[in-house]
């Protein structure tokens, strides 16, 4: 008994640390109303009202561990709400048992957290002359943040400031500086609508938010990109095979049947595309078994049927998920960016009990080739993606200029009926914006569609019925900034506005 009393003595008192005051009670309200800024609900002005809040309680604050409280608390409402999705993923399909999936998600949510917590020490610590604080640090240090949370083992780029404000004047900024360009002015947005409640600078902060916005609108009117070729005519087959029979080998046949029926209604169309793992098995053993003669007659007739699948011997060391073009096998394409702890297991001796908890096929997948060329498919260089690494600006980036569009496939029926699938495809349209590329997205059970460079959906179907999407894609050439120089101007932006905020912080120190 004494030796559990210390055990837990030490969690009690960061527990005691951590007990809500009022401050932190409405930061956890602003963090989880942030999550309506983004789809399905699309409410975007509340990112910037609860931003302003958060602003706003920072500059309040009295001390750097408060700030990092109130910052924890936000991004406990914040990322709580909106990446619960994961219990469902856990406890629905991976059968982990109910207190685990409950923990696990806890610690997730906790993990993303921290990034806003670290973020609220500094502006507190840093912060001197109230008006540079709003409109320069704080900003710089939210931006800053989520490009660590990002890129930090393997990168999580979920909910990023920006997307919330897809379809606005600040679309403007996305081909130039990415997603971050548009998180920092929504974040200087915010701190100039605090500087105006609590400063009324009526004139700086009505200045600062009609240039910001204006520049962001003229930004809009520039052609980063030209169109290649005529358009291409693209079926997307969606499956909507259930995740909780997905995997089964009694529902392979007819999950396969479901595509075979679907393509060849489509079959007059120049690229036909299938999702993510649609075959859910060794490509090898369909060849030789299920689709044998649908693959010959394919190569045939030269058809660019695109598939998601298990590439590998069930024997091999090394097995991909990837993209197979059924009719020419030698074109395949093989996922980067796997997603952790669930394609693969980092540190695996280390986390290999883990690994046991989860029941998740074919959790234990290879990395591809990180220079893996375009695909010739429908007469144009195609760039490839599978599901996560749609979050990666910077890394499908480098398959420009060469691909002249973008063809991603995923399974979000891990995800069903969550907010997972709606931001997953505002992240399709935030990378079609950024790259200046159409992207053909084709899903088990939605959201399937296609985007155009203008980060606009052009044809959709509806999610959780089995259909086909058919309609055009247009190719493009050129590049935008963001697609040549990838982090670069974000980095830059980031690191002059946070030297002369620190600058600015040290002359009002002196005076």
């Amino acid at each position: 008994m004494k030796l559990l009393k210390r055990v837990l003595a030490p969690i009690v008192r960061a527990g005691s640390k951590l007990k809500p005051n009022k401050s932190h009670l409405i930061a956890f309200f602003l963090g989880a109303l942030s999550v309506t800024a983004f789809a399905p609900l699309n409410f975007s002005p509340l990112m910037l009202l609860t931003i302003a809040g958060l602003f706003y309680l920072w500059q309040q604050s009295p001390a750097a561990g408060d700030g990092a409280k109130i910052g924890f608390y936000f991004g406990l409402g914040f990322f709580g709400f909106g990446l619960s999705w994961l219990f469902k993923s856990m406890y629905s399909y991976s059968e982990v048992l109910l207190p685990v999936s409950v923990l696990l998600t806890l610690g997730w949510v906790v993990y993303h957290g921290l990034f806003l917590t670290a973020a609220g020490y500094l502006a507190v610590k840093l912060k001197r002359s109230r008006t540079l604080a709003l409109i320069g640090l704080f900003p710089v240090l939210w931006v800053l943040f989520e490009l660590l949370r990002s890129s930090l083992f393997g990168g999580y780029p979920f909910l990023l400031a920006g997307v919330s404000h897809l379809g606005s004047w600040l679309d403007g900024y996305a081909p130039v500086f990415g997603v971050w360009g548009m998180s920092w002015a929504v974040a200087v947005t915010a701190g100039a609508l605090v500087l105006l409640y609590v400063k009324r600078s009526w004139i700086l902060s009505s200045v600062l938010i009609c240039v910001l916005w204006s520049v962001g609108g003229l930004l809009q009117q520039i052609q980063w990109v030209q169109p290649l070729g005529k358009p291409i005519d693209i079926a997307l087959i969606q499956g909507n095979v259930p995740q909780q029979i997905k995997w089964s080998s009694k529902a392979l046949t007819p999950s396969l049947e479901r595509y075979v029926t679907l393509t060849k209604a489509n079959l007059d169309a120049d690229v036909i595309v299938w999702p993510e793992t649609a075959i859910a098995s060794y490509l090898s053993v369909v060849e030789r078994g299920a689709l044998s003669t649908f693959i010959r007659d394919a190569q045939l007739f030269k058809k660019d049927i695109v598939a998601g699948v298990v590439d590998g011997e069930p024997d091999d060391e090394k097995v991909y998920n990837a993209i197979v073009n059924l009719g020419n096998l030698e074109q395949r394409y093989h996922k980067r960016h796997l997603v952790p702890f669930s394609e693969y297991f980092p540190f695996h001796n280390l986390f290999a009990p883990l690994a046991n908890l989860f029941d998740i096929p074919f959790s234990f997948f290879s990395h591809g080739d990180p220079n893996q060329p375009s695909l010739l498919i429908g007469g144009q260089k195609a760039g490839l993606s599978i599901c996560f690494e749609m979050a990666f600006g910077e890394e499908l980036a480098r398959q420009l200029p060469e691909a002249s569009y973008f063809i991603t496939v995923s399974n979000d029926a891990w995800f069903a009926h969550t907010l997972e699938p709606h931001q997953q495809l505002e992240d399709v349209q935030m990378r079609a914006l950024e790259l200046g590329r159409e992207i053909a997205r084709a899903t088990n059970t939605g959201y399937t569609a296609i985007v155009g460079v203008d980060g606009k959906i052009k044809a959709q179907i509806p999610p959780y019925e089995l259909d086909a999407l058919r309609s055009e894609i247009q190719p493009y050439q050129g590049l935008t900034p963001y697609a040549e120089w990838k982090w670069l101007p974000i980095l830059l932006l980031v690191g002059l506005l946070l030297l002369f905020t620190l600058g600015g912080r040290l002359l009002f120190k002196r005076r």
